[in-house]
């Protein structure tokens, strides 16, 4: 009886840290996404002391595989070449 109770008390320590695990992941890919979205770099916000100090080395590797995360990146290169066409454009014209 004593191994049932020990392994229904650990079977629920292990449910709930799995379940503290993902809503700590969530908000820190919340968190990317946001500040991505408000234009930093991707190598920006992940030297950002809020991600540092709330994941390792293998939860930043496994969120870049996140598709918000990789969308955010999508929309901030985006952003980025139209910048770059639009100052292009301004420049050419200058010269004609």
């Amino acid at each position: 009886m004593g191994d049932r109770i020990a392994r229904v008390v650990k079977g629920m320590e292990q449910l709930f840290h799995e379940l503290s695990v993902g809503v700590r992941e969530e908000r820190i890919l919340r968190y990317i996404v946001t500040e991505l979205s408000k234009g930093r770099s991707f190598d920006q916000v992940m030297i950002d002391p809020y991600v540092i100090n709330n994941t390792d080395s293998a939860d930043r590797t496994h969120m870049l595989e996140n598709p918000e995360v990789l969308r955010g990146i999508e929309d901030q290169m985006a952003a980025e070449f139209s910048d770059y066409e639009r100052q292009l454009a301004q420049v050419n014209e200058g010269d004609a």
